[in-house]
């Protein structure tokens, strides 16, 4: 009966106190709750902001890596440039010391020309002479073509076809042929380009800056001929 009487107490106590006291403590939860999943919801913005931080950082990285792959290649570029202009600068004084002795020479020749009584044998003679001179000069050009050959590992790319990527010869197929806009390209190449056109007339088009070179009789055998790049 006692305890019956102080259950019946304990309740009409806790209906008499005022209805904040009994629901602050139920607030407080959802406050704390609230504060807990805020927390969350920073964690994870947080750990979104890393990732795109590093993944930008890695972006970033790689294109720097890419520069400077690029500005290695740049460098090497311009040094063997440089050490090409240096080689072409030598290559040209020593040419340019051996046609002075050369035109010496014919200067001497011409001299002694007028001494000669016999024209005819004056002339034979400096035939055999220039000839002997220009068999010596093709063999120095010879073998300066042939020591940068040896270094490039292949023939000189002037005198290449820089469509087929063939050396110039005097075959009939890789003869170079010149177009009306001063390209040249060889005997193949040029008939691989003839173009027909509205008036049944072949045409090339300069497969480098696209002007057009009308044919005539012979067709591609008609272009005229590039001898430099052969006789040298």
């Amino acid at each position: 009966m006692l305890r019956r009487s102080k259950r019946i107490a304990e309740i009409e106590k806790r209906k008499n106190q005022p209805e904040d006291l009994t629901k602050k403590p139920k607030l407080s939860e959802e406050l704390i709750q609230r504060e807990i999943e805020e927390l969350n919801a920073n964690i994870v913005n947080h750990e979104n902001n890393t990732r795109r931080t590093d993944d930008r950082w890695a972006t970033e990285k790689t294109e720097n890596d890419v520069l400077r792959l690029r500005i290695h290649v740049s460098e090497m570029s311009t040094r063997r440039a440089k050490h090409q202009t240096s080689e072409v600068k030598i290559t040209l004084k020593k040419t340019t010391k051996e046609a002075g002795s050369l035109k010496k020479k014919i200067g001497e020749m011409l001299e002694e020309l007028e001494n000669f009584k016999d024209f005819d044998e004056a002339i034979t003679k400096a035939k055999k002479e220039t000839s002997s001179n220009r068999q010596k000069w093709m063999e120095e050009i010879e073998k300066i073509q042939e020591k940068q050959e040896e270094k490039n590992g292949g023939p000189i790319e002037w005198k290449m076809c820089e469509i087929c990527a063939f050396e110039y010869s005097e075959e009939e197929k890789k003869v170079p042929r010149v177009l009306n806009c001063g390209h040249t390209i060889c005997t193949e190449c040029a008939g691989n380009f003839i173009m027909n056109t509205f008036n049944n007339h072949n045409t090339i088009r300069c497969p480098f800056d696209r002007q057009m070179t009308q044919l005539r009789s012979g067709g591609v055998y008609g272009l005229p001929r590039n001898c430099a790049l052969v006789n040298l």
